[in-house]
């Protein structure tokens, strides 16, 4: 007498179990827990466990998936499966145990199968292919531009942070000017305005007025320019912050200006809502009073 005998009534319920187990056990060796020695050890042993409660025809469906499971993962690159094959070997020693010793045959033969294939030979590495500059869509002008080669210098105030001709805390204030001046085209074209005052003054300030005064800098003596005076006291680097102090304060007024202008709109729909879906606020002096009836005597 089995276990399935000694269940008696509630035998039906394992083989009912020993179908949702096969679903089971091809969704984890056909998925990414097939490479790992739990996923398979774990679905393989509720395939044994339910053979031996007493459905012994789970063992034939489940070898079948398990010869499917090692043409998939063995040929190619087996290493990266490699924990998962070696549970799926004792699942197939422990299938064949409990009955599907068919097993044995298709397995020998994908065995020789992949001896033959020669899979502890180390791929070829694979030769680096120089790649040609990637042409970028043609402009209005009719000139085809192409992206710059690798260690070409950035253009734009990106370029001058990096610049180490350049004092450090100019460069400092050149990358907080790069960050804050694109932030305030953002946020312009965002409410609509792009064109308006305030985009030509943040686009001339981050295309114009720095790189005009970062040039001008450049153009001193090196020995000369952090030293010499120039105009009242003031050596070359020292104008230079000071200019950079003025374009900072000019695109910070922008930026304020645009928070004045996306402020309004969200008082005025703050507003809005108020009015459409604020519920007014119970007077509990007045509402729960009760009447009282006076009699006369």
């Amino acid at each position: 007498m089995d276990l399935g005998d000694l269940l008696g009534p509630l035998g039906w319920m394992v083989q009912v179990a020993a179908a949702f187990a096969i679903a089971f056990f091809a969704q984890t060796v056909f998925s990414r827990q097939g490479k790992t020695f739990a996923g398979v050890a774990r679905a393989s042993a509720v395939i044994a466990l339910l053979a031996v409660l007493g459905a012994a025809w789970v063992v034939h469906p489940a070898a079948g998936m398990l010869l499917g499971f090692f043409g998939s993962r063995a040929f190619g690159n087996w290493r990266a499966a490699q924990p998962g094959l070696t549970a799926g070997l004792l699942a197939a020693a422990v299938f064949m145990a409990l009955g599907a010793g068919w097993l044995i045959y298709p397995l020998f033969f994908m065995g020789m199968a992949w001896l033959a294939s020669s899979p502890f030979r180390e791929p070829a590495p694979e030769r680096a292919v120089p790649v040609a500059p990637v042409p970028l869509p043609q402009q209005a002008g009719g000139v085809i531009l192409t992206k710059s080669p690798a260690g070409a210098p950035e253009a734009g105030l990106g370029g001058y942070v990096r610049d180490e001709r350049l004092p450090a805390d100019a460069r400092a204030q050149l990358a907080a000017l790069n960050l804050r001046s694109q932030e305030a085209l953002d946020l312009l074209r965002a409410q609509g305005q792009a064109g308006s005052e305030a985009e030509y003054v943040a686009r001339a300030i981050r295309e114009e007025y720095a790189p005009n005064a970062v040039e001008a800098y450049l153009k001193l003596p090196r020995t000369l320019a952090d030293s010499a005076p120039l105009q009242d006291g003031k050596t070359g680097r020292a104008l230079l912050v000071e200019q950079l102090e003025l374009l900072l304060d000019g695109v910070q007024d922008v930026l304020n200006s645009a928070l004045q202008s996306g402020g309004q709109e969200l008082l005025t729909h703050g507003r809005f809502l108020r009015d459409r879906f604020a519920k007014p606020t119970l007077d509990l002096g007045s509402d729960l009073r009760v009447p009282v009836e006076v009699k006369p005597r």
